[in-house]
Formats: C-alpha cells, structure tokens, sequence
C-alpha cells in the first residue's frame, strides 16, 4: 500500500530523472540487487528507502502533528572505464538534481559518500544520501 510519503518521494524522483542531464541516467530500485545491469554502461541511480521513522507529536488536546523522516540512499553507479573524477561529476550532478526538485522543502541533509566497488556488477559506486522530514497535522481532532 503506497503511503503519501511514498507517493512524496516517487514525485520527487520522477522530477529528478526529468531533469537536465539527468534524463541520460538510468533509474533502478535498490531491491533486488541482481537489477543492477552487468555491465553497467551508463550511469545508473539504484533508489533504496533504507529508513521510515514516524513521530507524533500532540499539542494540547486538540493539535495533532505527524512527522516522518525518510533517508533514501541514491547509489550511482559508473559505467566501465570511466573514471573516478567523472563519477563524483555525476553524484554531484545528482545531488544538485535533488537539491533543485525539492518543491516540498523537505531535505534534512545530504551527503556523499566515498567510492566503493560492487563485486557483483564489476563497477565503482557512490552513495547520495538524502534526509527527507515530511511534516503533517495541525488538524483538530473534531
């Protein structure tokens, strides 16, 4: 069942993959791992939601106030043969992308990783991580 914290985010990665030169990047979920492409021949953006915490937060009897924050991991991964200063282009690419489609004003913070390398799929990676806080309530229970 798809929360509007899910329907948030897909709104916000469907922005992100519109934009720029962003739209020359394939998009993936993080789930199941053996989607990643081997070889990977493009820069490729495996989306994982590695964390929901729900809070709530009363005011009175009466206010209500729903915080969730969400932490996606953004995993880019480098086609073969590129180098490691073209992938922190394209992370930084990334994370302008994100910062600008941010219409909700709900980043918390971002933050890259170092370079890794995925066994699996034969390539160097990093990680985009993004801290979103989405805030609802101020309804009156009545």
């Amino acid at each position: 069942m798809m929360t509007s914290v899910d329907n948030r985010i897909d709104r916000l990665i469907r922005r992100v993959q519109e934009r720029g030169a962003m739209q020359a990047f394939a998009f993936i979920p993080g789930y199941p791992a053996h989607k990643t492409p081997n070889p990977v021949t493009k820069y490729t953006v495996a989306v994982t939601n590695e964390e929901v915490t729900v809070s709530r937060w009363f005011i009175g009897k009466d206010k209500r106030f729903r915080i969730e924050e969400v932490k996606l991991c953004l995993r880019v991964y480098a086609p073969e043969n590129s180098s490691g200063a073209s992938l922190l282009r394209a992370s930084a690419l990334l994370m302008d992308a994100v910062e600008g489609c941010d219409s909700d004003r709900a980043i918390e913070a971002l933050s890259l990783s170092g370079i890794g390398f995925d066994t699996a799929s034969r390539t160097e990676y990093r990680d985009v991580n993004v801290t979103l806080r989405y805030l609802s309530g101020g309804v009156s229970d009545a």
